[in-house]
């Protein structure tokens, strides 16, 4: 159970430690008032579903099955997944969400994230993924954390945003298809994608084969080849391959305008036509639009690491912040990532000026949608696939060397067997996940209060941020149901607290439904509550919080523990 060190400045002379369910009269102190705050609430949402597993266990599904399994999660636990269809890739697929909340508590929560498998030869994130959505149902109501992560936060999970490619991969076992499979006349003779990669002299393998320059006895990379023949017999190979635009490189961030991109239509990394060309990339767009995501992963392999939002003149965009998260990064995975720093011991490619990645998923996240931490999660590599055995020279002369690597296959998945030990492994940084995202504690105290037109009401909230790592973000408002915005507080740093005394008037007279009241803002949720007419003269109220604990002191800062979690 997660506990953090919150230092609060309460209000009163004595201190009291009281569980409420809706107000509370302390009369004999004196305190006066007509009205008292009294949170909303909402039933107990009862576990009815056994443990689920998946259908396709130990096994690389294709995005046929994929739908299989999420359609199952949806009907057997209907009260925790809510499941859209974004878009459609180019070739018709449906890009699915899933939203894993209890859909009993109906006001707006705090949201975070998980998106995989923008490359069709990472099929491993797509399974990560299936096992997250896995472990939520599983452990809800079982454990105490997960029960409120899902009570109180919207989960949204993207299980694959290429699913052509993912079926290109498993039912056609092309491991070297990176990108989505709009078709491209890529050497222009009006055929589409009529010569690709294929194994020449029938090993089983594709092999690779780089070319470098050598430039003052230095190494300098010139492009990349495939194995292959002359389909369309114009005395050249794979100059007409399959699939057309890196999902990676099609954001509106950095286009064509940072690092790891290549401009040719054959490049694994080409970045589109344009920005969001793709209609894969499209429907990404327009579903964030809808939501705004304080942190959020992005499922990839083909390292082990995590990569974060990019200053362009170099460096991290948030150097603090995440340097910060990769020390946690560090204490909760395995030794075999490296956590945000990769060097390639190649040499570099270097295409244009910036030093932040061309048209990538995270940038955009954080340039345009405000997400403070958008990760781009690397989960596995094959360390033994780019070891030196891996790699032969075969050609080495006074102006080039030419490498061919044949270890394509493995590189970027494990063998089946191996990805629910795979899962165990990254677990706890999606835990992680969940623990930063912004989400606020609230106390209420009502200093003031009438019940008619022209009475002055007084309220004093406490607000707690309960992310470790990541602050609110934005200020934190107080607004009626409307939408009117009656106080607003200040941002509140990861793991802290502050005070918020507001008062105003009443512009009518308090009926039976009382006035209706939020705090919060887009990136923690917010908390309702109801100014309602008390019928007695009432002294102080507070709000039952999250954890139903609540603290009055006096006119002194106080250090208090208090348990993180329900």
């Amino acid at each position: 159970m997660s506990r953090h060190k919150i230092q609060t400045r309460l209000s009163f002379l004595f201190l009291f430690s009281i569980t409420l369910l809706s107000g509370f009269s302390l009369e004999a102190y004196g305190f006066k008032s007509d009205i008292i705050a009294q949170m909303e609430t909402y039933p107990e949402l009862e576990r009815h579903w056994d443990n689920l597993s998946l259908l396709y266990y130990n096994y690389y599904h294709n995005s046929t099955e994929i739908d299989e399994e999420i359609n199952r999660f949806h009907e057997l636990v209907p009260e925790l997944i809510d499941m859209e269809v974004i878009g459609e890739s180019y070739m018709g697929k449906n890009l699915t969400a899933l939203k894993i909340t209890n859909e009993q508590r109906t006001y707006q929560k705090a949201k975070t994230l998980v998106v995989a498998q923008h490359h069709a030869r990472e099929p491993i994130s797509a399974e990560v993924a299936l096992r997250f959505i896995i472990y939520l149902l599983n452990n809800y109501r079982v454990d105490d954390d997960i029960t409120e992560f899902i009570d109180n936060q919207e989960i949204y999970v993207i299980p694959t945003l290429n699913p052509d490619g993912l079926d290109r991969y498993v039912d056609e076992n092309d491991h070297w298809l990176r990108k989505n499979l709009r078709p491209w006349d890529d050497d222009g003779d009006g055929l589409f994608d009529e010569d690709t990669w294929a194994d020449v002299n029938l090993d089983g393998i594709i092999s690779s084969f780089d070319v470098y320059e050598k430039i003052d006895e230095q190494l300098l990379y010139s492009y990349t080849y495939y194995e292959g023949i002359d389909d369309d017999g114009d005395g050249k190979i794979n100059e007409d391959p399959i699939g057309h635009t890196d999902l990676n490189r099609n954001y509106d961030m950095f286009w064509r305008d940072g690092v790891s991109w290549e401009p040719e239509t054959t490049s694994q990394v080409y970045p589109g036509n344009t920005p969001f060309s793709e209609p894969e990339t499209q429907a990404f767009r327009d579903f964030a639009l809808k939501h705004r995501f304080a942190m959020a992963y992005s499922l990839h392999s083909g390292i082990n690491a995590t990569f974060f939002a990019d200053n362009p003149a170099g460096g991290w965009a948030e150097p603090t912040l995440y340097y910060d998260m990769v020390q946690d990064f560090s204490n909760i995975l395995p030794p075999s990532f490296n956590f945000g720093i990769y060097y390639n011991s190649k040499s570099s490619k270097p295409i244009a000026a910036t030093n932040a990645l061309a048209g990538g998923w995270d940038n955009w996240m954080y340039y345009e949608r405000g997400s403070i931490a958008p990760i781009t999660f690397e989960l596995y590599r094959n360390a033994s696939s780019v070891s030196a055995s891996a790699e032969t020279i075969i050609i080495d002369n006074s102006t080039h060397q030419v490498i061919e690597w044949t270890e394509i296959y493995g590189f970027f998945t494990p063998e089946s067997d191996y990805i629910q030990a795979l899962w165990e492994d990254v677990k706890p940084g999606f835990f992680y996940l969940l623990d930063n995202t912004p989400s606020l504690k609230i106390d209420i105290e009502v200093t003031a209060g009438g019940t008619k037109a022209g009475n002055k009401i007084g309220l004093n909230f406490v607000c707690i941020n309960w992310s470790p790592r990541l602050s609110t973000l934005e200020k934190i408002n107080v607004l009626t149901s409307s939408g009117f915005i009656v106080a607003s507080a200040s941002t509140i740093p990861a793991a802290s607290s502050r005070e918020l005394a507001i008062e105003f008037l009443l512009s009518s007279d308090l009926d039976e439904t009382g006035l209706e009241l939020k705090i919060g803002n887009e990136f923690t949720g917010y908390t309702h509550f109801t100014i309602l007419d008390s019928g007695f003269n009432l002294g102080l109220v507070i709000g039952l919080s999250i954890a139903g604990l609540v603290v009055v002191a006096g006119g002194i800062t106080t250090t208090i523990f208090l348990k993180r979690r329900r």
